[in-house]
């Protein structure tokens, strides 16, 4: 298998760039703060969320995606303030980004609103090709590569208290650099649109079903379908399908007003990598009061 990781690394470093994509993760679907920036300050509060993602799982050089987002309402809850640090390894390279989001929300008729949301940072891109087991001789296989390349964003969101929908581009700028006379693609630009619905099943049940569509240019379209199921505002399960290739089940459960642990499971099918390359993903996160403005009988994604 770590043979397979060293073709796709020499292509890196070969006459052709290629495109590098954001992480693939579902953990959208408990905070929708990972991929659109007007999110920051969305549930009125302060949340904190650490989340850890193994895809592939039993494939040498797997991709490996570890984060810690967190972010808070201002301004009796108008404004929002949000930082992300996020790492995604796969094999022997590492992206590394650090964003800082800011959003201003404005009520509307309904009890609806619009957020806005702007996001800047920098992506760092390293590549230690040491750990390669290849030809020691190769000359472009002797070093490492190290870049940074800065990175800015935008997104809206239109909400109310029964459906929310969301577009954003997180990275709106190519982060590209000269590696051996070649360009090397640290990025490439994103979108994303995240729609949901909130059915009241009952005074204890909730349902709410949900897509989200992802396009990143000179790749297909990935769009998730699926559902989550809420019980006394407490316990949720859900259950997903991206692309018709690849099913997961989602769980969360919330331990009185501040904590909460989420888990998801994806399967792929062969139409996508096998049977064999399960992924799971694991969140944790916390809910606080910070102002007199913040209220945490709110039901927020996560």
């Amino acid at each position: 298998m770590r043979n397979c990781i060293t073709i796709i690394l020499l292509l890196l470093v070969g006459h052709k760039a290629i495109s590098q994509q954001d992480p693939l993760y579902a953990q959208y679907i408990l905070n929708p703060f990972i991929i659109n920036p007007a999110y920051a300050g969305f549930s009125k509060d302060v949340t904190a969320m650490a989340a850890y993602r193994t895809q592939w799982a039993g494939f040498d050089g797997h991709p490996e995606t570890m984060s810690v987002s967190g972010h808070t309402s201002l301004v009796n809850n108008k404004m929002g303030l949000g930082l992300i640090v996020l790492q995604d390894r796969l094999g022997t390279s590492k992206t590394t980004e650090t964003l800082v989001s800011y959003a201003y929300r404005i009520e509307m008729q309904n009890r609806s609103r619009v957020s806005f949301g702007l996001q800047a940072g920098a992506v760092n891109y390293r590549n230690d090709f040491s750990e390669l087991i290849a030809n020691p001789g190769d000359p472009k296989l002797q070093n490492h590569i190290s870049e940074f390349a800065p990175s800015f964003g935008a997104g809206i969101i239109y909400s109310s208290d029964r459906w929310y929908a969301g577009v954003s581009v997180p990275k709106m700028l190519k982060g590209s650099t000269v590696v051996n006379g070649n360009e090397l693609i640290i990025y490439n630009q994103h979108a994303y649109a995240h729609a949901s619905y909130l059915f009241l099943l009952s005074s204890r049940l909730k349902l709410k079903p949900f897509v989200m569509a992802r396009y990143v240019k000179g790749a297909p379209i990935n769009a998730d379908f699926g559902a989550t199921l809420n019980a006394d505002d407490s316990y949720t399960i859900g259950l997903f399908t991206r692309n018709l290739t690849t099913y997961g089940a989602v769980a969360k459960i919330n331990i009185g007003d501040m904590l909460r642990i989420g888990y998801v499971f994806e399967l792929p099918t062969n139409k996508s990598v096998g049977l064999n390359y399960t992924a799971h993903e694991i969140t944790i996160g916390i809910r606080a009061r910070m102002f007199r403005f913040h209220d945490l009988s709110t039901i927020a994604d996560f």
